[in-house]
This record gives structure tokens, C-alpha cells and sequence, in this order.
């Protein structure tokens, strides 16, 4: 919510294929620049520069959800959705 907007519907889907179960939480909003998709699970990455530890987070969120998720032996992926917003997959 807090780059997709307050007014932007989120949505969380879940579908089981196979043996495994694919989790996709998906938003409405401008999605994230192309050149900081490559880089969108690194730690520390702000993809707004105006953020700051006051206005919102360290950038750390989605590292640590690739690292638990990598650590349960699972995987996750991001990208921008079509014609707007952003989707991270974990399966």
C-alpha cells in the first residue's frame, strides 16, 4: 500500500499447480520503474529516491521476503503488471 496508494484495490490470489501453490499479490498502481526491476530484491533499494527511513522503510521488505521464501525452498519473482501496477509470485 505504501507505493501502490491508498485508493489502489490490492489483490491476493492463490493457485495450486501440481504440488505446489502459487501465492501472487498484485496491485493497481504505477508499478516499478524498468531499470530497478532486476534490482527489486536487493537490500536497501528505495525505488522512490524521496523516501527516506522518516517517510517510509529502509528498502528491506522484499529482500527478506526472498530470503525466507528462498530459505524454505521456494522462489519469488516481480514484475510490472500490464497496462498498470506491480506483482510479486511466490511459489
Amino acid at each position: 500500500m505504501r507505493y501502490a496508494g491508498k485508493t489502489v484495490t490490492i489483490y491476493i490470489t492463490a493457485e495450486r499447480k501440481n504440488a505446489v501453490v502459487a501465492i501472487e499479490i498484485r496491485d493497481s498502481g504505477p508499478g516499478v520503474a524498468e531499470k530497478l526491476m532486476k534490482r527489486i530484491f536487493e537490500p536497501f533499494l528505495r525505488p522512490e529516491l524521496s523516501r527516506d527511513r522518516d517517510s517510509g522503510g529502509v528498502g528491506l521488505g522484499l529482500a527478506i521476503v526472498k530470503t525466507c521464501i528462498e530459505a524454505c525452498k521456494g522462489t519469488v519473482s516481480a514484475r510490472n503488471s500490464q497496462p498498470t501496477g506491480f506483482a510479486v509470485t511466490i511459489n
